[in-house]
């Protein structure tokens, strides 16, 4: 029997999470919520505890380390959403060596949203998450500042990039 066929859209920046459900529910697409899965698994008692000290400090896990949590997670077939991924360039060439189990994506979306606009998003978002404070928010914005221009430049060179500009998308 012939495997499903799998296509992946990686989805970067500020205020996808609403938008990635709402793609997921209008095309039938899987969305997969990377931030929601590492809370899953920390939230397991059987949770590999290496992971839940990388997830509780809001560290970035290592890659092998997070496709070990995503593995179990990307197996159906069809339009996976991955939100929230890669964080990194390293995350981003991996995946695509994986190829019994991943490829290349499909397309790439930055919602690329200004610092205050991500912090009131984060602070104020309705399901508050252990984290969302100040301090984590400046660890995690400036991290993904100095990481994210390597991965736009490739998804741009690829011809995948697709850039939505804050003022395009509905808070």
């Amino acid at each position: 029997m012939e495997a499903a066929e799998k296509r992946f859209i990686f989805v970067l920046g500020a205020g996808k999470g609403s938008l990635c459900k709402k793609l997921a529910n209008k095309y039938g697409f899987t969305h997969l919520s990377i931030g929601d899965v590492l809370r899953g698994v920390v939230a397991m008692p059987e949770a590999d505890e290496t992971v839940v000290e990388y997830v509780r400090r809001g560290d970035l896990l290592p890659t092998e380390l997070l496709f070990d949590v995503l593995r179990p997670h990307v197996n159906a077939g069809g339009t996976i959403i991955l939100d929230g991924f890669p964080r990194r360039l390293d995350q981003a060439e991996a995946f695509e060596r994986e190829v019994t189990l991943f490829q290349a994506p499909l397309l790439v979306l930055f919602f690329d949203c200004p610092r205050a606009l991500a912090e009131g998003r984060v602070i104020n978002r309705k399901q508050g998450r252990e984290g969302d404070n100040i301090e984590t928010f400046k660890k995690r914005y400036d991290e993904f500042q100095n990481l994210n221009p390597p991965l736009l430049e490739r998804f741009e060179e690829q011809g995948k990039l697709i850039t939505v500009s804050h003022q395009h998308v509905a808070a």
